[in-house]
């Protein structure tokens, strides 16, 4: 899993800030009745049957992910109510700003609560380019549980236990991957509206 170093980006809770919920965090929260279900090996075929690779230049993806950025900005306060403060990263691929060829793109969101701080990632991945399947994910992870995502997806908790992570795969219908990583300290519902979000998306 990639990582990208965290930017200069502050965003303050509280006031207006906490008001502005935006349809698609209210959207996702509804669909997160998402506790895990009991299923730790989902079934769901993959890839699936039509997919249609999806490849943008450079500026086209570094638009996208300044959307993605402002998205974060406006969605996590809600999805993270009880942070103080949310910092959202640079995306990029290998390294933070390389969009070069790009056919996924990570950043962080560090997150400060008043007793920790915390730091979830965020991957998209371009139709056709995540071939793992949710069952070859659960052969090299432990997974916790399969949900679907109202949209014809499944997201799919796995944990990595030695290192506290856990993780959110949303596998989408037109082949797109999005998943949301943070710590066992982090519901599984919130990682999983970041990952079902429509807005973290290749083919917009």
């Amino acid at each position: 899993m990639t990582r990208v170093p965290v930017c200069e980006h502050t965003t303050t809770l509280g006031g207006t800030m906490r008001k502005t919920t935006s349809a698609a965090v209210l959207t996702a929260v509804a669909l997160i009745g998402l506790t895990p279900a009991a299923t730790a090996r989902p079934s769901y075929p993959w890839p699936p049957a039509e997919v249609t690779p999806v490849h943008k230049t450079k500026a086209e993806l570094q638009e996208q992910a300044d959307g993605f950025s402002e998205h974060q900005r406006q969605t996590f306060p809600s999805l993270f109510p009880d942070a103080r403060t949310v910092t959202a990263g640079a995306w990029g691929g290998e390294a933070e700003g390389v969009f070069d060829d790009m056919q996924y793109m990570v950043n962080a969101v560090a997150i400060t609560y008043p007793d920790r701080n915390a730091t979830v990632y965020t991957q998209v991945h371009a139709p056709g380019h995540h071939t793992d399947s949710p069952e070859q994910l659960c052969e090299r992870e432990r997974c916790t549980g399969a949900a679907g995502d109202h949209r014809g997806g499944v997201v799919v908790f796995t944990e990595l236990d030695r290192f506290g992570i856990r993780v959110a795969t949303n596998f989408r219908p037109n082949g797109e991957v999005v998943w949301a990583q943070g710590t066992t300290a982090d519901a599984p519902a919130r990682l999983a509206a970041v990952a079902v979000d429509r807005a973290y998306t290749f083919t917009g």
